[in-house]
């Protein structure tokens, strides 16, 4: 059997293998799609994107004249590369950079499942060390928008007249869903809240391939919603369709929205001039919308835990790693703040100043000093924004520590030391701040060692 059919929004797509040369190769990438489909490892839209988009690499094989994935070398795969900046589509334009980095990214996934079961048939894996799209990658899984470009997104959609671009961008903004998800919205997706005159927002995470509903929606992303709901009735009653993402094509036919909407996007940014600090026309796409939720709960101080539920994570590396960044902004205040600090204590004679000060029965013990924020224990009502924030109290003003918290701070260095070392694979911008905890604890430590000997 050479066909297999997959499901791509609502629809059965039948994908044929009968014309894939090397027979023996196309066997068993037939056997490796047919796996993942019966596994639900991988949604059936992108087991259908890559079956489509393999098509490239076996023509490259018959190009070359290989007929054996195990004499695949790391010149073989220089010569792909090539071959991918050279190839055209069915429409005669080049193959775009981010067609390239897909069918390269399919060909290593199904190298990585041959050399699981069929090790003898799979390419030497070290050829895929070092990637040509891996600095473009690194780009991609980072970018975000800054809070001047979100200020100008915010402004504009109010205004927004297309139903179509004002629901996809306000789910996106508001709760990050992948585009696929998005468009595959249904017309029961709204569901009354437990809180009143609330609705949860009800879809299927197609990645994870489970149903996910999100309590409590924003009321402009469910006004929004409810719009496109009555905008699309006829065409769901004609069509038979129950996505709320229907419209109607040139030739008069009903279909659901493409996932990535390039055009829409893009006209929304042009009609409405939004641009970067280099008054340059931003690019949207709905990833950039979820990596910025996970940047802005990061720099709120939400605990990683939340934006991993969020963004329905099954592993919170997939979050710290690929979506959560820190802001510039954010890194130079704390740094700015806590030096502050370290300079209201920079030397002993200010510290005893402040103990002489103390009333203890005014001030509240914390686990690396006292708060002598008064509020804090008067006023059972009163929440300073640091404790809000779960953060720690190093950059306020009101934090005063002593020899007394000694202990605890040497052994705070040894748990970054730890989280230092576990962290790693993290990336730089999470070691960086964890190294900068250190530093400054570090600093904390000598200060208050001085004092206890002069005591």
């Amino acid at each position: 059997m050479s066909k297999i059919s997959l499901m791509v929004n609502n629809m059965v797509k039948i994908s044929d293998y009968s014309t894939f040369k090397p027979v023996n190769i196309a066997h068993r990438h037939f056997e490796y799609i047919k796996q993942s489909k019966e596994l639900k490892s991988k949604a059936e839209s992108s087991l259908y994107t890559e079956v489509k988009m393999i098509h490239y690499l076996f023509d490259f094989l018959i190009m070359k004249n290989i007929s054996d994935l195990t004499s695949f070398s790391y010149a073989s795969l220089q010569e792909f590369y090539a071959f991918l900046k050279t190839t055209t589509t069915k429409t005669g334009t080049l193959l775009s950079q981010s067609s390239q980095r897909l069918v390269y990214t399919f060909f290593k996934n199904f190298s990585r499942w041959l050399y699981e079961y069929y090790p003898n048939e799979a390419p030497p894996f070290n050829i895929f060390m070092k990637s040509h799209f891996k600095r473009n990658n690194d780009n991609v899984k980072t970018a975000y928008f800054s809070d001047k470009v979100l200020k100008q997104i915010r402004k504009a959609i109010k205004d927004e007249v297309d139903i179509y671009t004002k629901a996809y961008i306000l789910i996106s903004f508001y709760y990050g869903l992948r585009s696929s998800d998005i468009v595959s919205l249904k017309d029961d997706c709204l569901l009354m809240s437990d809180k009143d005159g609330k609705y949860d927002l009800h879809y299927i995470d197609h990645k994870q391939n489970e149903s996910v509903t999100i309590p409590a929606i924003a009321t402009p992303v469910t006004r929004a919603i409810s719009t496109l709901i009555r905008h699309t009735d006829v065409y769901r009653q004609v069509s038979k369709i129950n996505s709320i993402f229907l419209h109607l094509k040139s030739d008069g036919t009903i279909a659901m929205l493409e996932s990535y909407q390039k055009t829409r996007l893009d006209k929304f940014v042009k009609e409405n001039n939004i641009t970067d600090d280099s008054s340059r026309l931003i690019k949207i796409t709905s990833h950039m919308f979820r990596r910025t939720l996970a940047t802005n709960l990061q720099s709120s101080g939400a605990p990683i835990e939340t934006t991993q539920s969020i963004l329905n994570h099954k592993h919170k590396r997939t979050t710290l790693q690929y979506y959560v960044k820190t802001k510039d902004e954010d890194y130079i205040n704390q740094i700015t703040s806590t030096l502050e600090h370290m300079q209201i204590i920079a030397n002993t004679q200010e510290i005893e100043m402040m103990q002489e000060d103390f009333n203890f029965n005014s001030v509240l013990r914390l686990s690396d000093g006292y708060c002598t924020n008064k509020a804090m224990v008067m006023d059972t009502d009163y929440m300073c924004d640091t404790f809000q924030k779960r953060g720690n109290c190093y950059g306020c003003s009101k934090m005063v520590t002593t020899p007394d918290f000694l202990p605890y701070f040497r052994n705070l260095v040894k748990e970054k030391e730890q989280e230092i070392e576990t962290k790693s694979i993290y990336g730089s911008n999470i070691i960086q701040h964890l190294e900068f905890e250190k530093d400054l604890i570090e600093m904390l430590i000598e200060k208050l060692e001085k004092f206890g000997e002069i005591q």
